[in-house]
């Protein structure tokens, strides 16, 4: 049973409390961060700008990417449109991403915005083409830089209308048949059902990356029956040495956030 490596989203705190908050990383050996560019700044040029002015403040304090996420914040993209001109400022967006990513020598890119695949009027067999089709456009992009991109299902209750449903993920991955296309397996799923031991493990070799996260992604003060279960079961795989927390607010809740990263290191280390 191997130690994980701990890491926080940045999407908890906020952004004036940065410094302080990478004290605490340090303190409690968290190996870094999931980073939400647009939460340190206010749009994608200066995220891309400012990317290594922020790698060294990261260094300073020994912490690494773990992911990149909230690729689509601030912008209007959506891949159901039928727009020539967006398809091209799509692609040079995630040309984007990958700079940004580069910078961090970080791997692996969550792909999880309901906006950016809100499927419209269409039906599932016509949005999964459109899908498949589109992921394998772009896999020469991140095969080139041996970036993986992580897709996340998530919970209609969070207004998720396509990839709600892990299973019909695993099914639309399976059929891209990309080394670089794979699932953020986030504990979200499971916020409004039980917990699936046998899901998880049936799924295991198509999961890139993984994130835990409370219902409303609220802190991790009080895990909830499902994350303590999953927890249980991550801890006995050596397949995932990489471990996300993901809890979401506007403002440092430093009580809060102490007692969220001492409930993760208690659960999986």
């Amino acid at each position: 049973m191997n130690k994980k490596n701990l890491y926080l989203s940045n999407l908890a705190w906020h952004k004036n409390d940065t410094i302080k908050i990478f004290e605490l990383l340090k303190y409690y050996e968290i190996k870094g961060i999931d980073l939400a560019p647009i939460k340190l700044h206010n749009n994608w040029l200066l995220a891309e700008k400012k990317a290594k002015e922020f790698n060294k403040t990261l260094k300073k304090f020994n912490l690494k990417i773990n992911a990149i996420q909230g690729i689509f914040f601030k912008t209007n993209f959506n891949l159901f449109k039928n727009d020539i001109v967006k398809n091209k400022e799509l692609i040079d967006h995630f040309k984007r991403i990958i700079r940004i990513s580069k910078v961090y020598n970080c791997k692996k890119i969550i792909l999880g915005s309901s906006n950016f695949r809100h499927n419209k009027n269409l039906n599932k067999k016509d949005a999964d083409i459109i899908f498949i089709k589109f992921c394998k456009k772009i896999v020469p992009l991140f095969q080139k830089s041996k970036i993986s991109v992580c897709f996340e299902p998530i919970p209609k209750q969070y207004g998720e209308n396509y990839l709600y449903n892990l299973k019909d993920l695993v099914t639309l991955i399976k059929k891209i048949k990309s080394p670089w296309m794979k699932i953020n397996f986030d504990t979200s799923i499971y916020h409004y059902k039980k917990f699936s031991k046998k899901v998880f493990l049936n799924n295991v070799r198509l999961i890139k990356n993984i994130q835990i996260s409370e219902k409303k992604f609220l802190f991790f003060d009080r895990p909830s029956r499902n994350n303590k279960l999953f927890c249980e079961t991550l801890k006995k795989l050596n397949q995932f040495n990489d471990v996300s927390l993901e809890m979401i607010s506007s403002k440092t809740n430093l009580i809060k956030f102490k007692n969220s990263v001492e409930n993760l290191r208690f659960l999986l280390n």
